[in-house]
């Protein structure tokens, strides 16, 4: 016997009073803080909670009247209490407190029906829900058109097409599963939906370092895109843009790791040296510039937004191209054997790394491939994408933007190559 068994029911209760205590506590804060009194504070929550806790320890006894009588009656008070603070206000209040408090019950009610942690999680949840009114509502406030769209795409992506899809290969070849495809653009969309939530979030106040790391979470490719055409149109950015560059091409390593390590752990321990070297050498390189631009001034923050990466039909695109690159993945392996999987890994990655990195991925999660090839083919992606993204800084870019950018991205691919020869055929 547990040593809580010994002390049924009463921690239960005591259980029950921490969490409104809990949420109460926020409120009482919240009251002082404006200077507004409120019909519920850190005791009136803890009350609520334990009165939630002893009538659903009644029930098992005398059915489910004490409960009803408990919810109905508070239901009422909170009821009058509105209809006063209306009263008194002569404007609609909101009903925060009212529903907090309604909620604060059920959570008393919870912990004496076993589910004590679902009832301390949404305790926590609605705690936070309310005290961070004021950054939600801010937050809210300086949405664009755009960032509802993006918002509203990716609802549908994830939570209306997915569910839809067939999870079952449909090709005489048992390569083409409409539900995995359609997990994998919601993968990949997911991570530039976050990358860009935070990057509205953060803004630009700690630097462009920062929105280089964001971005490159999103799509180091689009960022460098963006970065490279920004340097033209503010030629004294060039350095920080150029610094930018170099992270997102660097974040874009632990990345790819990330994306292997979610689908087939063996693999991204075969891929974790050579990732890990190059990481390691794009965050050496972007301190020395730092230093070196500390040295020269200021760093500069720039008025500059990395456009929302997440499009319906860029997610579309990438599903059609993750389909297509598995089946050329599978006749190149079927013809020219493992030189045609490290020929289209180059070829891929010159326009994305994650389609190719998901698809070498899953065929070696199901024996398709051996770690070896799906480890290189991984390398030659990353090696070949690095390349891609110092052509479009060559090409897009300032002279000034140019000349930190090329030696980086060069030194990078160069670190791959020998980390690569060494982890895959020496080791």
């Amino acid at each position: 016997m547990s040593l809580l068994a010994e002390f049924e029911p009463w921690w239960r209760f005591a259980f029950a009073l921490l969490i409104g205590a809990l949420i109460g506590l926020e409120r009482e804060f919240h009251q002082q803080k404006v200077g507004a009194p409120d019909f519920a504070g850190i005791r009136t929550f803890s009350l609520i909670s334990l009165l939630g806790a002893v009538t659903a320890f009644l029930v098992e006894d005398y059915g489910v009247i004490f409960a009803v009588l408990g919810l109905s009656g508070l239901i009422l008070m909170t009821a009058i209490s509105y209809s006063g603070a209306l009263f008194r206000s002569g404007s609609e209040p909101g009903i925060t407190t009212e529903v907090a408090a309604l909620l604060t019950f059920l959570f008393g009610v919870l912990v004496i029906g076993e589910q004590e942690i679902v009832a301390i999680a949404l305790a926590v949840v609605t705690s936070l829900l309310m005290a961070m009114k004021g950054r939600i509502h801010g937050a809210i406030r300086d949405l664009s058109t755009e960032d509802i769209h993006v918002t509203l795409q990716f609802a549908l992506v994830s939570a209306v097409i997915l569910p839809l899809l067939p999870n079952r290969t449909l090709d005489p070849y048992g390569l083409l599963n409409p539900f995995q495809i359609w997990l994998m653009v919601v993968l990949i969309s997911g991570i530039g939906f976050s990358g860009y939530i935070v990057m509205n979030i953060l803004g630009n106040q700690r630097g462009v370092n920062l929105m280089g790391f964001l971005g490159g979470l999103a799509s180091s490719t689009a960022t460098t895109i963006s970065f490279s055409s920004a340097s033209r149109e503010n030629p004294e950015m060039a350095p920080q843009y150029a610094r930018a560059v170099i992270m997102a091409s660097t974040v874009m390593f632990p990345r790819v790791f990330a994306l292997i390590l979610v689908i087939h752990y063996p693999l991204a321990l075969k891929v974790a040296g050579p990732l890990a070297v190059m990481l390691a050498t794009g965050l050496l390189l972007i301190f020395f510039l730092s230093r070196r631009t500390a040295e020269d001034g200021e760093d500069a923050q720039a008025d500059f937004k990395v456009g929302n990466p997440l499009k319906l039909s860029t997610a579309i695109k990438f599903g059609l191209l993750f389909a297509i690159v598995l089946i050329v993945i599978e006749f190149a392996l079927n013809s020219l054997g493992a030189t045609g999987v490290y020929l289209t890994s180059l070829l891929t990655g010159l326009t994305d790394v994650d389609a190719i990195t998901l698809s070498v991925t899953r065929l070696a999660s199901n024996n398709q491939i051996n770690l070896q090839v799906a480890g290189l083919a991984v390398l030659a992606a990353a090696l070949a994408n690095t390349l891609s993204k110092g052509a479009i800084s060559y090409f897009s870019g300032t002279d000034e933007l140019r000349k930190q950018v090329l030696p980086a991205l060069g030194l990078i691919i160069l670190t791959g190559l020998v980390s690569g020869a060494i982890f895959f055929l020496w080791l």
